[in-house]
């Protein structure tokens, strides 16, 4: 018996170490458990001196989101007006095009202050932005650019898309008839200095509108980098010349579906 005593005042002490290292580790557990991961209040960034309406079309029964880039020094109860600049494709390009305004507008630069309209469309996913624009900056109905586009959306997007494209004349009309008078009504813009601009589709969509309407816009702008694929689709510039002074416009670029639209373009409406 004097022999077990020892061994059970060992077996005491273990125990009872071993109860203090789970009390200190369920305490530490417990202080970890009670530290709360700061939760920061979080919001959409936004682009700086942009407004953003929605205007519905009685000509598509569609709903379009208008994005307006104000200039700096453009205040409502002023009566100066500012040039304006209309750009398609706004759900992917205007945050880009708008930034560059505002970092050319200040500090002031010899950039003439502009009112910059991006046109774009209320919508679940690029995939809709992709399909609106194949429909509404194409001239002319090309099957295969439907086919292609409405298989490739419709496997990025897990949805069955739609895809029609040569609603260019529909387009160019809600523009004329719907969100040019809806922009002169609500902001100070001059009506005889207007700008259109667009890249890919849209710049191809600029050259339909300014051949159709020379009147209506009096500048373009259709970035790339040589006038040559204009002159290599059209086989000459004088055409092109004659509509616009050479300040009126940046050089042309179309990629391979631009040249075969614009080739149908070129027959339709141009005479060499």
């Amino acid at each position: 018996m004097k022999k077990l005593f020892p061994l059970v005042i060992k077996c005491q002490i273990v125990i009872f170490c071993m109860l203090l290292q789970a009390i200190g580790i369920n305490s530490f557990s417990q202080t970890v458990k009670a530290k709360e991961v700061p939760v920061f209040k979080k919001s959409l960034a936004t682009v700086p001196y942009t407004e953003s309406v929605i205007l519905h079309s009685k000509l598509f029964d569609q709903d379009f989101e208008i994005m307006v880039h104000l200039p700096t020094t453009y205040h409502p109860d002023s009566s100066r007006v500012f040039p304006v600049m209309y750009v398609t494709d706004a759900n992917r390009s205007f945050p880009m095009i708008a930034n560059i305004s505002f970092l050319l507008g200040f500090p002031r630069t010899d950039f003439p202050e502009v009112i910059v309209v991006g046109v774009g469309y209320k919508i679940r996913g690029l995939e809709d932005w992709s399909a609106w624009r194949t429909r509404d900056l194409t001239p002319t109905n090309v099957p295969t650019t439907d086919k292609n586009t409405r298989e490739m959306l419709s496997r990025l997007s897990g949805r069955e898309m739609t895809v029609n494209s040569g609603g260019a004349e529909k387009f160019l009309n809600f523009i004329v008839s719907e969100l040019i008078p809806f922009i002169e009504s609500g902001y100070h813009v001059s009506r005889t200095d207007r700008t259109l601009a667009g890249y890919s589709y849209g710049g191809l969509f600029c050259l339909y509108a300014l051949f159709k309407h020379p009147e209506l816009f009096n500048k373009a702008d259709i970035p790339n980098k040589t006038k040559d694929m204009f002159i290599k689709v059209t086989g000459t510039d004088d055409y092109f010349n004659s509509l616009f002074s050479p300040n009126d416009f940046s050089y042309i670029s179309l990629c391979s579906r631009g040249i075969e639209q614009f080739k149908i373009i070129r027959n339709k409406y141009l005479l060499y």
